[in-house]
Formats: structure tokens, C-alpha cells, sequence
């Protein structure tokens, strides 16, 4: 048979906890092998002594306190202590008896340093997380606040401690904060928003996390982390005001607008449009770019190439077009397309606005053909006045004739003169009244100049006239008529030669910017022309010559024109007069 005792000693030998025994004097009775380990000391140095005695260090520590209370109090204690002398931590749970104490315990060092660790890496997390870190009883008192927490609301730690988070929290914010609160405390985080209450009585807006605080599967507490969000919510603010403030604007604005997503469908129409058009919002939105029914068929390809042009981020001002009413009605549009950015420059989408131009369109018309009419009188008063000189001489020399005074011959030539003046002057009509054909070629205005200069040479000469040519520019050719321009270059430099009577120089300047335009300047040192004169050029049968029509210039600025330029003159009063020519070198403004 076993002996119950041998088998209690066997047992004890072989646990993995450490364990000894004492009697009522404190003198170890018995001590197992791992109690040897972890006091590196045998059996015999310890069996028989008190404990006291051999580990008098204890007595300034847990173990002499507890162990002596579960003695006198004959209850188990457990309890965590340090050793210092053994550099050790220990688990330590000790049960009385009538004779004495058992003592079972084990090293928990290493698992103390972990925890430690972990406690450190907690508290620095804690202490230095720019987020404010805290955290409540299950009554909502604070129990702990991060620096971050101090400076969120201008309250210190001491100011926050055992006192409830509500008097903290905006009053209409109250009721739904405590709600949150109170899942958090029955086990589910929280995620929200809210309005706090800063010391200085300013609103501070946060965004909450609040965690329950699980200690063996039981909720002890609530953490919180916040975070301040009011700048975000400012920012917020402004920009729900300017998209109001916009939409306002397009709402509000007098001409129909579509914005449109960067997919290319309509995402907004205003109230304007629906007026002006005739479609609904419901009818128009989410159409795409070529569902779109105000747009004739015919002009689908004008959209293709706007579209093209604002996806390149590029703006579209003042495009004349057509587009198409629900009634089948056509307006004349203007349009002006601005593509949408984001805060990054990407590309979001695009607005049209469509300004209706159809009745400014008539006035246009109605004030041109106005004009027309008022150009066509003065035309024909000055066509009668120049006509009726020339008739009148024709008529009494006739007169004369059929009364059989003087020579015939001399009557005659006379006659003849002056119906050739009739014919001079309406030729100069019919190139005005009349469009010409024009076969556009290549050609290199320096050419055509100094052909013109060679035929015109002779007269220069005579008038004491030097003509002197400057290039400025390597691009001198020009898409052009070369007949007409001559017929223009012949005319300025005809009535530069006539301006300077007693000789000088006539400069002409050829010169272009940047592949754009081209200049040519016809820059003489004749006798100028007053101001007033200069407001008159260009009115029909205007002329400072004896036999001049007026219409000399007005048939050169037609033919400028024509080839897509402009003319300005610039004079001076016995200084000299500047004509300056420009044409366009972009082919595409000819297209």
C-alpha cells in the first residue's frame, strides 16, 4: 500500500509552482525542488530557520504583512510583490493552517517586464497623441485626460477629474452625445460628431470615438478619443455659403445655363433655360452632350470640336451659333463654355451659358440696312452733285453747237473729256457696289511692292521723291488677291508722291510680330493732313484733289478688308501722314 504522505511529497515535487511550508514560528518545515531554483538556496540551508531570519529583507515588503494577516485572519491571500534582492517578481498565493503556512509561488519577471513595456508604450501613446485621449467612469466622471485633452478645451487635468463630460457639451448637442455615451457603456464604440464647450465659452466642434473598457469580460468604463474637426467645419461652412451663393447665381441668372459632368451629361439646368427653351429640367437632365435637342443636327459638329476644346481646359467666349427651341423655333445664341476644376486643376466638368442674341440680331440687321440706306443717299447726292458738273458742260456745249457759235472740234474734245469723268466715276461705283472675284495665292508682298515701286519710279523722280523699302520680318508672303493689293499699294503711294510738291522721302516699313500679323507702313514727308480732313476720309466723293472722286481710299480700305486687315492713318500738319496696313498670318482666322 502507497503512504498518503510520501504521495503528498511526490506531488509537491513534482508542480510547477514553487512551494514551501512553515510552522507557527515561521520555520520552514518543508521547501519543494523549483523553490530551491527560484530562492537559489538548497534544502538544508533552509529547513528548520525562519524565514524571517534567512530573508529578513521581506520584512519591508508585501510578503511580511500578508502572510502574517492570513495567520491571524486564517483567509488566503494572493498578491503580487518584488523581491529586490533576488531582482524577482513574484505571484505569491499563501493558505493558513492550524500549524503554520503553505506558500505556493511562481517568477512572473519576465511577464511583469512586458507588461511594463506595454504600460510604458500605453502611457507614451496616452501622453503624447495629438489627438485628445480620455477616459470615464460608468457614471461619465473623468478618470484620466492626455495633455492633448488640456488643450482641446483650456481646462486642466485637475479641472477635468471626477467631474461629468455633459456641462462640457453644447446643450442642443446634449441628449444625442449622452446617447452615444450610454452605448458605449453597454459594449458597442461610438463613432459621431458634436459641439463642445471650450473654457473660453467658444464652440468647439469634435469628431468622437468612445470605446467601452472591457476587464474580464465586464464594461469598467468608457475611452475617448476626439479629435478637433472646426476648421474642417468652418471650411465646411464657406463652402456650403458659396455653392449656395452660385447656385443662386446660376438659378437667378438671366441667361439659360447647363452645367454639365465630367462624363459629358447634364447635372444641372436653370430656370432661364427652361423659359428660354422650352424644355423642363426633368426633360433635360442626365441627357448626354449629344442627346441634347437644342442642338440642330447640323451643328453637332461645332459641339464635338467645343467639347474637345474645354476637355483641353481651354475656354469658349462669344461663339455665335444656332440652337434649337421646343417649338421648332431657331435662336441665335452666344455661347460661353468654362470648364469645372477641382482644388487639384483636374477637370470636373463644364458650364455653357446660351445668351439669346436673336432679337439684338434683328436690331443689327435693322441698323445696318439703316445705314445702308443713309450710305445710299449720301451716294447718290454725291453721285448726282459729281454727275451733273460734267452734264451740265456736256448740255451747254450742245446748246452752243445747234446756236452754230465756235469750233465744233473744240467742243468736241471738251465733250469727250468730260464723259470719260462720268465714266471714271462709275467704274469707281461698280468696284464699291460690285464684289469682285479674288483668287487667293501665296505671294511675297516685298514682290509686289517693288514692282509697284518700279512702275510708279519714274514719277518719283520727277517730284524729287526718293522711295527707300526696310524688311523687318523673314515672314512677307501673304494669302492674297495680287491685283487688288497693287491696285491699294498704287493708290497709297500715288497719293504720297502727290503730298510732298517739293520732294522727299516716302518710307515703306514691312514688318510682322511673331508670325501673326503682319505691318506695312507707307510713311511720307508731305504736307499732312488737319484733323478734321482725317474725320472725313472715307465719305463717299470726299477728296482734297481738283479732280479727285473721294473714292480712291474708300475702294483700297474695301479691298484690306477683304484680305482680312485693317487700315489706320496717322497725320501731321506740314510733318507728314503714316498709312499703316495689317494683315493677318493665321490661316485659320481665313478659313
Amino acid at each position: 500500500m502507497s503512504n498518503p504522505i510520501v504521495d503528498a511529497f511526490e506531488i509537491l515535487e513534482r508542480i510547477t509552482d514553487a512551494f514551501f511550508a512553515l510552522d507557527e514560528q515561521w520555520n520552514f518545515t518543508y521547501i519543494n525542488a523549483e523553490a530551491t531554483r527560484l530562492l537559489f538556496r538548497s534544502r538544508e540551508d533552509l529547513i528548520g530557520k525562519n524565514v524571517w531570519e534567512e530573508f529578513p529583507e521581506a520584512t519591508q515588503l508585501p510578503f511580511y504583512e500578508q502572510y502574517h494577516k492570513a495567520v491571524r485572519e486564517q483567509i488566503p491571500v494572493t498578491f503580487d510583490s518584488y523581491y529586490s534582492p533576488l531582482k524577482s517578481w513574484y505571484d505569491v498565493r499563501a493558505y493558513p493552517s492550524s500549524n503554520g503556512l503553505s506558500v505556493y509561488f511562481q517568477d512572473i519577471t519576465k511577464k511583469k517586464m512586458v507588461s511594463a513595456k506595454s504600460e510604458q508604450h500605453y502611457k507614451s501613446l496616452f501622453e503624447h497623441n495629438p489627438n485628445a485621449v480620455f477616459s470615464f467612469d460608468l457614471e461619465g466622471n473623468y478618470l484620466s485626460v492626455n495633455p492633448a485633452m488640456e488643450r482641446l478645451l483650456g481646462y486642466s487635468e485637475e479641472e477635468y477629474l471626477h467631474h461629468s463630460f455633459m456641462p462640457l457639451v453644447s446643450e442642443d448637442d446634449q441628449e444625442r452625445t449622452m446617447k452615444h455615451y450610454k452605448m458605449a457603456a453597454e459594449g458597442t464604440t461610438q463613432h459621431y460628431e458634436t459641439k463642445a464647450l471650450h473654457k473660453d465659452g467658444s464652440i468647439v466642434y469634435v469628431d468622437v470615438t468612445n470605446m467601452p473598457i472591457i476587464v474580464d469580460y465586464e464594461v469598467v468604463g468608457v475611452y475617448g478619443v476626439a479629435r478637433d474637426i472646426t476648421s474642417t467645419k468652418k471650411a465646411e461652412a464657406a463652402l456650403k455659403q458659396k455653392t449656395q451663393q452660385l447656385e443662386f447665381l446660376i438659378d437667378h441668372n438671366v441667361d439659360p445655363i447647363l452645367i454639365f459632368s465630367l462624363q459629358g451629361n447634364v447635372i444641372r439646368v436653370n430656370k432661364a433655360f427652361e423659359e428660354t427653351f422650352g424644355w423642363s429640367k426633368v426633360e433635360i437632365l442626365s441627357l448626354g452632350l449629344y442627346q441634347l435637342p437644342i442642338v440642330p443636327t447640323e451643328y453637332l459638329h461645332e459641339v464635338r470640336e467645343c467639347e474637345a476644346e474645354v476637355r483641353r481646359g481651354k475656354q469658349i467666349i462669344g461663339l455665335e451659333t444656332r440652337r434649337l427651341r421646343k417649338d421648332g423655333q431657331i435662336l441665335n445664341v452666344m455661347l460661353y463654355i468654362s470648364p469645372i476644376e477641382d482644388a487639384k486643376g483636374n477637370l470636373n466638368g463644364w458650364s455653357v451659358t446660351l445668351r439669346d442674341i436673336t432679337a439684338w440680331k434683328r436690331s443689327q440687321e435693322l441698323l445696318q440696312n439703316t445705314e445702308k440706306l443713309s450710305v445710299a443717299g449720301q451716294l447718290a447726292a454725291g453721285i448726282a452733285h459729281e454727275i451733273r458738273n460734267p452734264i451740265t458742260a456736256i448740255k451747254g456745249f450742245v446748246q452752243l453747237m445747234r446756236s452754230g457759235y465756235g469750233e465744233k472740234k473744240e467742243y468736241f474734245d471738251i465733250m469727250s473729256s468730260e464723259i470719260e469723268r462720268i465714266e471714271h466715276i462709275l467704274s469707281e461705283l461698280l468696284i464699291l457696289a460690285k464684289p469682285q472675284v479674288s483668287r487667293f495665292e501665296s505671294k511675297d508682298i516685298r514682290s509686289l511692292i517693288a514692282q509697284v515701286i518700279t512702275l510708279l519710279d519714274t514719277q518719283a523722280i520727277l517730284k524729287n521723291v526718293e522711295i527707300v523699302t526696310e524688311v523687318h520680318s523673314e515672314f512677307t508672303h501673304l494669302p492674297c488677291d495680287e491685283n487688288q493689293l497693287k491696285q491699294v499699294f498704287i493708290n497709297f503711294i500715288k497719293n504720297a508722291i502727290e503730298a510732298m510738291p517739293t520732294g522727299g522721302k516716302l518710307l515703306i516699313q514691312i514688318q510682322s510680330t511673331n508670325r501673326e500679323i503682319l505691318f506695312i507702313r507707307f510713311i511720307d514727308e508731305g504736307i499732312g493732313m488737319p484733323e478734321e480732313v482725317l474725320a472725313k476720309l472715307g465719305q463717299p466723293f470726299f477728296t482734297t484733289k481738283d479732280k479727285g472722286t473721294g473714292l480712291g481710299y474708300m475702294i483700297s480700305k474695301k479691298i484690306i478688308e477683304n484680305h482680312f486687315g485693317e487700315v489706320h492713318i496717322r497725320s501731321e500738319l506740314n510733318k507728314g501722314t503714316t498709312i499703316e496696313i495689317s494683315f493677318s498670318l493665321q490661316t485659320k482666322e481665313r478659313a
